[in-house]
């Protein structure tokens, strides 16, 4: 039996892919379908100076998700690490003191944009046309930029914490009650902007309250808990620092667009800011797909790096990027065909826009192909604790990006941006591919790393026993009795005569030297419970001591891992 047999631990590395992919994804369309509903009905009932007021608004949720992104990713990571070395009572205190700081930073910025609301305006670059219902937009909605913040950070938390469904039916609520309020408050009630902006506060509201069926449960590892930290905790820039690189990339999205939109209005006026609005829109769609694909690899990165396998957090990166192809592929193969499928829901009929449109559309639809590859590789290097570069990727990004807009934006006009875009992009993926230490391994082919063992398939007492001698020359016999005794027979016992229990057997050595023995089985019932077979400790105690079983959730399917001391044990009966 070959010692390496990269197909089992593939197989659970599949299932959870789906797991962490599909669930968030539905939540992110109805998320998403939200914002193009409010430019829909705002365009076909106010014109298009409205939907100008909403393109001159996207700088202010960039800088809202900065503060998301911050919290959601670093709290989530963070958990994600927690739950691969097994560390429940740590996960819970970092979540209570992320939520707490999130929202403290998003009531301080609210306060500050509504006291300084007409400077604001005037660096969104307004126009004397769509001046009133930008402020109207942007008043309403830092009103309740809580609600938005607690939402979107709440999407992140929750995935790394095992409740995708949670999560997808928080966004659907959200999403349902905003287009309700919508066209109930534009068509009904024949309201302005202002109810546009006020559904989509309450839509966050709503999803809000449907996370705390989650948070509110005591078995979890996001639930709150009195704040304090101890010493073994990080620091709240440790907690924050996993999102730094989403945070930056928002952050010069935030001023990107503004410099986007001066671009437009000096070269088309409102009627650029109008097609900007659009594209962002576009933009939003793309962006479902690519996040799928890329948001899935902070808890699957994130659990393997702290279970110390290497081959996994590989593994991982190889099948989040066949997913992302395979489905952003023929989304961008359609609009390529047909990009009319964009523009006709908005009701436009100005002939600037319905020519220039159109290659703005094939534009920006090739060009997330290469987004979506720059960015799994930005947050894969962000899931493993290599922020400064994943960082430093996206500034890259967007510097280029700027540069080429106020560059090409005279021979161009309004598609300036969009060639922009797509040349930062390259240059991002140019600096992950040659200048960040081999970041594309793995994507092509499996590598070994640091396993010693890998195989699997159904749980029985013939497959235990090649397990076992397969790992003779690698653990002493002392070791391979303790596996058996604490992984093999209590799920022999647990699991029913004749019932097909799909497994993966791995042995690694990890980072300390010490080697690490996992069993990881697919089943939605616990066999053996998840605690670990400890004597009772205190909450704030997260340490395992080696030798020790540890009995947990793992992406989803179940884990039994023992970290091996390396000496042996002595019978003191």
């Amino acid at each position: 039996m070959s010692t390496i047999q990269y197909k089992y631990e593939n197989q659970f590395i599949r299932h959870s892919a789906a797991r962490y992919i599909f669930p968030p994804m539905v939540g992110m369309i109805f998320a998403q379908i939200a914002p193009l509903v409010d430019g829909v009905c705002v365009s076909n009932s106010m014109g298009e100076e409205a939907l100008s007021a909403i393109g001159t608004a996207g700088p202010i949720g960039y800088v809202f998700n900065i503060i998301a992104a911050l919290g959601g990713i670093g709290c989530g990571v963070l958990i994600s690490r927690c739950s691969g070395s097994g560390e429940k009572a740590k996960a819970a205190r970092i979540f209570t003191r992320t939520i707490l700081m999130l929202v403290i930073a998003s009531l301080l910025l609210s306060i500050a944009g509504i006291v300084f609301i007409d400077p604001l305006l005037k660096l969104l670059c307004a126009t004397p046309e769509n001046y009133p219902y930008a402020k109207t937009y942007i008043m309403v909605t830092l009103v309740g930029a809580v609600f938005l913040v607690l939402n979107f950070s709440g999407d992140y938390i929750l995935a790394n914490d095992n409740n995708q469904n949670l999560a997808m039916a928080g966004d659907i609520t959200g999403a349902v009650v905003n287009i309700l309020i919508d066209f109930v408050g534009v068509y009904v009630f024949h309201r302005g902007i202002e109810i546009v902006a006020f559904g989509t506060v309450f839509g966050s509201v709503c999803c809000v309250f449907v996370y705390l069926l989650h948070f509110r449960k005591t078995d979890r590892l996001c639930r709150f808990v009195p704040i304090k930290k101890i010493e073994t905790d990080p620091s709240d820039l440790e907690i924050i620092k996993p999102g730094c690189a989403e945070a930056v990339m928002y952050l010069m999205f935030a001023i990107q667009l503004a410099i986007q939109n001066f671009a437009l209005r000096e070269s088309a006026g409102t009627i650029g800011i109008s097609n900007s609005a659009v594209i962002e829109n576009l933009q939003l769609v793309i962006t479902i797909v690519i996040a799928g694909a890329t948001d899935a690899i902070y808890p699957m990165a994130a659990a393997y790096d702290g279970e110390q396998n290497q081959s996994g957090m590989l593994m991982v990166k190889r099948m989040l990027t066949k997913f992302g192809f395979a489905m952003l592929f023929p989304i961008v193969a359609i609009l390529c065909l047909f990009p009319q499928l964009m523009i006709i829901p908005y009701g436009i009929d100005d002939p600037v826009m319905l020519a220039s449109l159109p290659i703005a559309i094939r534009i920006i639809s090739v060009g997330s192909l290469i987004t979506l590859i720059t960015m799994l590789l930005i947050d894969y290097l962000s899931a493993i604790e290599e922020e400064g570069k994943a960082t430093l990727a996206l500034i890259i990004q967007s510097i280029v990006t700027i540069g080429f807009i106020l560059l090409l934006n005279p021979f161009f006009g309004m598609d300036a941006p969009w060639y922009a875009a797509v040349i930062g992009s390259i240059a991002a993926l140019i600096y992950l591919s040659f200048f960040c230490n081999n970041l594309t391994e793995g994507i092509y082919k499996f590598h070994q790393k640091n396993l010693l063992l890998l195989t699997g398939g159904r749980f029985d007492k013939t497959n235990a026993d090649d397990w076992k001698q397969a790992a003779e020359g690698i653990l002493t016999g002392q070791e391979i009795a303790m596996v058996e005794d604490k992984l093999f027979t209590p799920l022999m016992k647990s699991v029913p005569a004749g019932f097909f229990l799909q497994t993966s057997f791995t042995i690694l050595e990890r980072d300390d030297g010490l080697k690490a023995v996992i069993l990881r089985y697919k089943s939605k019932k616990d066999y053996i419970g998840t605690n670990s077979d400890m004597p009772e400790q205190d909450e704030d105690d997260d340490d395992f001591a080696p030798n020790i079983c540890i009995r947990s959730e793992f992406l989803g399917a179940r884990r039994l891992m023992i970290i091996l001391s390396g000496e042996e044990e002595t019978d003191n009966s």
